[in-house]
């Protein structure tokens, strides 16, 4: 089934799942023979419990092979791409050595004068999202030649990283030729149990049913005598539970013990068979000489694929010896008669760890790693077996320990450094070396622990002295705290660490400031905190903070508060254009200031400058496989698309958004992400859709949300549903956040004419007026066309008659001079019916020609069908909803279909947004269809030809 699926180009992650010795190996080698038969290609791997920590370990012992073998010219096609992102993972060549992130980190925040990153996002992060995505391109790639088939033993101890690419790969797998098969024991305790949950979660589960009982009857009189009767046969069922392993271990241990296959002996099946296993494997030992269960001691410790030189060292045994013992133990069963040694079944190797007494076992592991340092072995070889060995105060420890986690933290397996870094921890150390490896595991555990990664950051600071020194830690401890949900600790912790700064620290003083306003400027119940700050700052003036990312970062977050604030339109727009002048704030360690920064000039109507921001910021996101950048970026260009009414773009971006930030964890990105797709899914008609995006912004977003703005959207919502007493209820919510953080700007916070409209729903024309007014005065003094032309025209539906109609005349007229084409299409909707409604129809058609035009333009559904319904009341037949043409993409067509037109591949398209080759192919082909064209040289034209009521200069 899965190698016919996978011939047809239908990708496919098939998950065996049973108890140890169900017959899941037999199944996998099944297929990968029919698979080999087939001409499909074949990778194959195994998980193991000692190697479990290695980094990518699994996806390593499937693609080395393959890229060793390849010539140089397939190897190059292999790794094109985004692809070459894998090979120093799997590339089958010695690995450069390890990048010196977390450690580099950690010695400036402790002992050196470097400045550390600037937003709390672990190293590990780049490095994590650039792996999954070169894995899968190399996935694509090998599958490109020929259908893949991929083959995992043992998932349950695939370690971390591999389940992750696993997991990735589900989630895209559908358009290539790809059949992932993998074999998990069921209910195995494990410590990656939330990536194998991942994994499995995408996966079609096969389940192989026990043996029968006839079956198990067949089985015993094969093994035990043609005679054996019905009872006894049955008992033999019962106690192997139809388990083919256990099925023949207990007829092996039962023929052993020369039962008598009798009803009358029976009573002997259960005694045997509770442990059948180890006791097979030990009666197999006791008949072998000495020497080869010190032999299978020593491989059981080691773990699969131990060298026989290895295992001899550590079962100190010679050559001869350990080769003659190794022979035995083939022959026995035990072993598989190759090299490198492994047991023929994790749980013979199980019954064999298990017998040796824990102080043995502890004590084999350190001899094992002194032996593999000896030989000159990996560091993460090594460290394996540290992680099972207490102390011992071995000179090489730590090194090996804290390289292990470095490497790990290089290709991004998070878990693997943390516990190799744990592990380190345990060594004895003068306090400013644990103050520095303290530092470096808690930049590790951020990913994993924030609680865990707290407590080790405090415990660096108290052993750290100098004042540049602590403020370093401090600021990484306060942003662990507050992204733990501990916003008061983050807070403490941030102001005793800027009154501990001396007058040279003035970027860290800067960033610090930055952070703190980041943290308290959109709490009421921290806004005084805030205030504070801003006070110290305007003090000394931004010039007195420095030039470095410290003062820009300080610069966006000024920048900010003023235009919540609706201080002088341009004097916060220049200063967030300064504050990302040089791109340093497009970095990912900056990258918080920077998306303040660029809402400044979203708000402002700079809708060109925000754009070119986002632009770059996505483009360095990808050239340095940076999700947390990347995820941010699509999330806030979707709120620049929704002001700039493209809906289409603002649904596809929040979409990818989402999706990265799911993949790479990024947290601070769900909020955002979700409200702006709940958003562009109201405007489009979909409401349902709609509701249940903001129900799992409460499930997923865990308090990292601008709440008011929240509330805001699910007043829209309720409004658009039909229930305006609680959608003003919510918007009255929304209304109190931010007058409890100071925040008065309507082009962020446009409560009072969504209240406004609500009131006039209820009939409450007064309250409305009122709103409306008070909003109209704001958006003057603020001056940006879109937030004064929704605020005229709000006030003149509320005003109502010959006033109104002037109002939202003067609101058409503000919004000419602004690129918000969805605000002018419902400003041209409610002039033209209102202008209908005085009598003046064929002036009404005119406008509602062209709202509607510009309506379906932006793809606002509800907006279009209504004025459809007000041409028909002014005399008109509207035209029906475009079937072809630009307005009748769908939002993925329309982005595939833009950045085909700017040049791109689609291989280039498909690894910039994280989808197949296929699925690009398939949306242009639909995109060709409907706008009537034959080639991409089409495209471009097809694109920008301008749609009626959107022409430059249209009111």
């Amino acid at each position: 089934m899965a190698i016919a699926a996978s011939a047809a180009g239908v990708g496919a992650l098939v998950v065996v799942e049973g108890p140890p010795g169900a017959g899941k190996t037999a199944l996998l080698n099944a297929a990968r023979e029919r698979g080999a038969a087939a001409g499909v290609r074949v990778l194959h791997a195994r998980g193991g419990e000692l190697e479990r920590e290695f980094s990518f370990g699994v996806a390593r012992q499937l693609f080395e092979p393959a890229l060793l073998e390849a010539s140089p010219s397939e190897r190059a096609q292999l790794l094109d791409g985004a692809a070459a992102a894998a090979e120093a993972l799997v590339g089958g060549s010695v690995p450069p050595p390890a990048v010196d992130v977390a450690p580099a980190a950690a010695e400036a925040l402790v002992g050196g004068s470097a400045p550390p990153p600037a937003v709390d996002v672990a190293p590990s992060t780049d490095a994590a999202f650039l792996a999954l995505h070169g894995l899968y391109w190399l996935t694509a790639n090998l599958a490109a030649t020929r259908p893949l088939l991929i083959v995992v033993d043992d998932l349950q101890w695939c370690d971390a990283g591999s389940l992750r690419w696993l997991a990735y790969l589900a989630r895209r797998i559908e358009d290539l030729e790809v059949v992932v098969v993998a074999a998990v024991h069921a209910g195995d305790p494990d410590a990656h149990a939330q990536p194998l949950v991942q994994a499995i979660a995408a996966a079609r589960v096969l389940r192989p049913a026990p043996l029968q009982r006839a079956s198990v009857a067949l089985l015993a009189r094969d093994a035990l005598g043609g005679q054996a009767d019905d009872a006894f046969c049955a008992t033999c069922h019962e106690a192997s539970g139809g388990n083919p392993l256990l099925v023949c271990e207990l007829l092996t241990a039962l023929a052993d013990d020369g039962v008598d296959p009798r009803a009358d002996q029976a009573a002997r099946v259960p005694e045997i068979g509770s442990q059948a296993v180890v006791r097979l494997v030990r009666l197999r030992l006791a008949r072998l000489r000495p020497a080869a269960g010190t032999l299978a001691a020593a491989v059981a410790i080691l773990g699969d694929r131990a060298t026989v030189d290895i295992a001899a060292a550590l079962a100190e045994l010679d050559a001869e010896d350990a080769t003659a013992a190794a022979t035995q133990l083939g022959q026995a069963g035990l072993l598989r008669a190759q090299s490198p040694l492994s047991f023929t079944h994790p749980l013979e190797r199980a019954a064999v760890y298990d017998a040796i007494a824990p102080l043995r076992r502890e004590a084999m592991h350190a001899h094992a790693a002194r032996i593999l340092v000896a030989d000159h072995a990996a560091g993460q070889h090594v460290a394996a077996h540290l992680l099972h060995a207490p102390s011992r105060h071995e000179p090489f420890a730590l090194d090996v320990l804290q390289s292990a986690a470095r490497a790990a933290l290089q290709h991004g397996a998070v878990e693997a450094a943390v516990a190799y870094l744990r592990r380190a921890a345990l060594e004895p150390l003068p306090a400013i070396a644990r103050a520095e490896l303290l530092t470096e595991l808690g930049l590790a555990e951020r990913r994993v622990d924030l609680a865990s990664a707290a407590a080790h950051l405090a415990e660096a600071l108290e052993l750290i002295d100098g004042a540049g020194q602590r403020g370093r830690v401090g600021l990484q401890l306060a942003r662990v705290l507050f992204l733990a949900g501990r916003a008061d600790e983050a807070v403490r912790v941030s102001q005793e660490t800027i009154a501990g700064l001396d007058g040279e620290q003035r970027d860290l003083r800067s960033r610090l400031r930055a952070d703190l306003l980041a943290m308290t400027m959109l709490r009421p119940e921290l806004y005084p905190i805030a205030e504070g700050q801003l006070a110290a700052v305007a003090a000394v003036g931004a010039g007195g903070h420095g030039e470095g990312v410290g003062g820009q970062m300080l610069l966006a977050m000024t920048a900010y508060h003023g235009a919540r604030r609706g201080e002088r339109r341009d004097t916060c727009a220049d200063r967030a254009e300064l504050a990302l002048r040089d791109g340093r704030l497009l970095d990912e360690e900056a990258s918080s200031a920077f998306v303040y920064a660029c809402r400044v000039l979203v708000i402002a109507d700079r809708f060109a400058a925000a754009g070119a921001a986002y632009e770059r910021a996505l483009k360095r996101a990808l050239e340095r496989g940076s999700i947390t950048s990347f995820a941010l970026g699509l999330a806030f260009r979707a709120g620049l698309a929704i002001h700039r009414g493209a809906l289409a773009d603002a649904e596809a971006d929040a979409r990818a958004a989402l999706d990265a930030a799911r993949v790479g964890g990024v947290a601070t990105a769900l909020p955002f992400s979700l409200t702006y797709l709940a958003v562009a899914l109201i405007e489009q008609g979909e409401l349902e859709a709609a509701a249940a995006v903001l129900g799992r912004f409460e499930c997923e977003t865990d308090g990292f949300a601008d709440v008011p703005y929240f509330q805001l959207v699910r007043g829209r919502l309720r409004r658009a549903q039909g229930d305006v007493a609680a959608s003003l209820a919510a918007t009255l919510e929304a209304a109190a956040g931010y007058d409890g953080t100071g925040q008065s700007n309507p082009a962020l916070a446009a409560w009072r004419s969504e209240a406004a409209l609500a009131h006039l729903a209820l009939g409450e024309r007064a309250a409305a007026l009122e709103l409306a007014a008070e909003e109209t005065r704001l958006a003057r003094a603020w001056g940006a066309p879109r937030a004064l032309g929704r605020s005229l025209r709000v006030a003149g539906l509320a005003e109502g008659g010959e006033r109104g109609v002037k109002l939202i005349g003067e609101a058409l007229a503000v919004l000419a001079r602004s690129p918000a084409r969805l605000e002018r299409a419902k400003t041209l909707v409610e002039l033209g019916s209102a202008v209908r409604r005085g009598g003046e129809r064929r002036q009404a058609r005119g406008l509602l020609r062209r709202g509607l035009d510009l309506a379906d333009a932006c793809g606002a559904k509800p907006l279009a069908e209504r004025a459809r319904g007000e041409l028909r009341a002014a005399g008109a037949r509207p035209r029906r909803p475009r079937l072809t043409g630009v307005q009748a993409l769908t939002p993925s067509e329309q982005r595939v279909a833009a950045m085909a037109a700017g040049g791109l591949t689609n291989r280039e398209i498909a690894q910039q947004l994280f989808v197949t080759a296929k699925t690009v192919e398939v949306h242009l082909s639909s995109a060709y269809r409907k706008l009537d064209i034959r080639s991409r040289t089409q495209l471009a034209d097809a694109l920008t030809r301008p749609a009626a009521g959107d022409r430059p200069g249209a009111p």
